[in-house]
């Protein structure tokens, strides 16, 4: 049976009956008598109690947890939250030939975001120099792009005050939100380790900061070997990993790879089962396309609650290989906020999705 919290009202009536019943003629009610005083303070000392307890109750949980607890209940499972990473790629500089620019000199955005310089730039014989550069900070926001004008801090001797990003940023991303971690805490403590089956692969690259979903094939392609399907939805469109496919065989360590597959690889090597040979592999992504007519009512918000809802959609239920339900769009469309009806024209049945490949939005056509 569960507590029914009094409210303060209820616990002021309470009390004020039983200092009635325990002193014979005090009179409660009077705003200015001492006894309603009493009664008032020994309510809200009564109230402020059971507010804390049921706060309390909140952190016994790790689906209630508060921040600082739900981090140790993660704790509990070997889990940390995962940190902000920061963006990477080459930035162009220009000057005098010969002056150099030492590593850390600091440029900025126009927008006030700080990067730093990875390496010594030394300036060639045209004047001008690309090298690698790190975002300050992590988070999404690091993510340059190409183009994107710099201006130095402090103007190191020979370079001209501003560059310009040579290469687009990757791979920064935000740190891990409170749903992210109480979501892997709670699959951990619902999918508890027996040693290399399936979800110990995937709580392990679940780890891996910027991976927001991930599946895995067992025994694929040989008999003792996983191959694993990381995805980086905050990162990449889609979320299909940037970067080249890497393996690790036990025979021969870790073979080909680059970018995100390898960065996946090398953070769960340390966990793998002594005989595993592991994959990480970037799913082929497949459109669906979908055809709407008779669409009431007919507005950009509602198209664009529609454009939401199927791709949150697939989100929850894509996988790979994994064939669509045409209900499932149907379904996905009725959902979205302001759409009164519709009829689905295509996909005219489900939509079959190849092996290694994976369903992601495609176009969205009204007639």
């Amino acid at each position: 049976m569960t507590f029914a919290r009094p409210t303060t009202k209820q616990l002021r009536e309470r009390i004020g009956a039983l200092m009635r019943t325990r002193f014979p003629g005090a009179d409660v009610n009077l705003r200015q008598s001492p006894g309603r005083a009493l009664v008032e303070l020994i309510a809200a000392s009564t109230d402020e109690d059971l507010s804390f307890l049921d706060w309390m109750v909140g952190q016994l949980f790790p689906f209630s947890a508060d921040t600082p607890y739900l981090e140790r209940w993660a704790a509990a499972k070997g889990l940390a939250r995962k940190s902000a990473t920061a963006g990477g790629g080459t930035v162009t500089l220009t000057g005098t030939p010969g002056y150099v620019a030492s590593t850390g000199a600091v440029l900025q955005t126009r927008a006030g975001l700080a990067i730093r310089l990875s390496a010594p730039a030394a300036l060639g014989g045209g004047g001008s120099v690309t090298t690698a550069a790190t975002a300050a900070d992590g988070g999404a926001a690091g993510n340059l792009v190409s183009g994107t004008a710099l201006t130095f801090v402090e103007t190191p001797a020979g370079f001209a005050d501003s560059g310009v990003v040579a290469v687009s940023f990757a791979g920064g991303a935000e740190a891990e939100s409170d749903a992210d971690l109480r979501l892997r805490t709670l699959r951990v403590f619902a999918q508890p380790s027996f040693g290399g089956n399936r979800n110990d692969w995937e709580n392990a690259v679940l780890q891996v900061p910027g991976v927001t979903r991930v599946f895995s094939a067992p025994a694929t392609p040989t008999p003792g070997a996983v191959t694993l399907y990381p995805l980086l939805d905050a990162l990449h469109e889609n979320g299909i990993p940037a970067g080249t496919d890497a393996f690790y065989r036990p025979t021969t360590g870790v073979g080909a790879g680059a970018g995100d597959q390898l960065l996946v690889l090398q953070s769960i090597l340390s966990l793998r089962p002594i005989c595993a040979s592991v994959f990480v592999t970037a799913l082929v992504p497949t459109p669906v396309d979908v055809q709407i007519s008779d669409l009431t009512p007919d507005s950009p918000t509602v198209r664009a609650a529609i454009a939401g809802e199927f791709t949150r959609m697939l989100f929850r239920r894509a996988t790979p290989g994994g064939a669509i339900s045409r209900s499932w769009i149907a379904e996905a469309v009725s959902r979205a906020a302001g759409e009164d009806s519709h009829d689905l024209d295509l996909p005219a049945g489900d939509t079959a999705i190849a092996p290694g490949h994976i369903a992601v939005p495609g176009d969205i056509t009204y007639v």
